[in-house]
């Protein structure tokens, strides 16, 4: 009898750290400086008085997430090693192999 290998796709939501530094004259002056990048990811924020120092994924906080809230694509797939689709958890989105 063969032994067959798979693996298994899952989209999830999780939350992710990011530790930085901003150079500032005072904790008050630091805070309008972070809030006056309006909340955009800091990854992407250009600016002198930032230092990024980390990013740490939050494990424990990775919920998975069902078609319905994916707009009805599929959040589990399914496929042989080669990378070959074999099933989701939407059936209907896979064609016969």
């Amino acid at each position: 009898m063969g032994k067959f290998n798979f693996y298994q796709d899952c989209k999830v939501t999780s939350w992710e750290r990011a530790t930085f530094i901003v150079e500032a004259s005072s904790y008050a002056e630091a805070v309008a400086i972070v809030r006056s990048w309006k909340g955009e990811d800091i990854l992407g924020i250009i600016d002198s008085r930032l230092c990024y120092e980390s990013r740490q994924f939050l494990f424990d906080t990775s919920e998975y997430l069902s078609p319905e809230e994916n707009n009805g694509q599929p959040t589990i797939e399914i496929f042989d090693y080669s990378g070959n689709p074999i099933i989701t958890n939407v059936p209907e989105t896979i064609q016969s192999i």
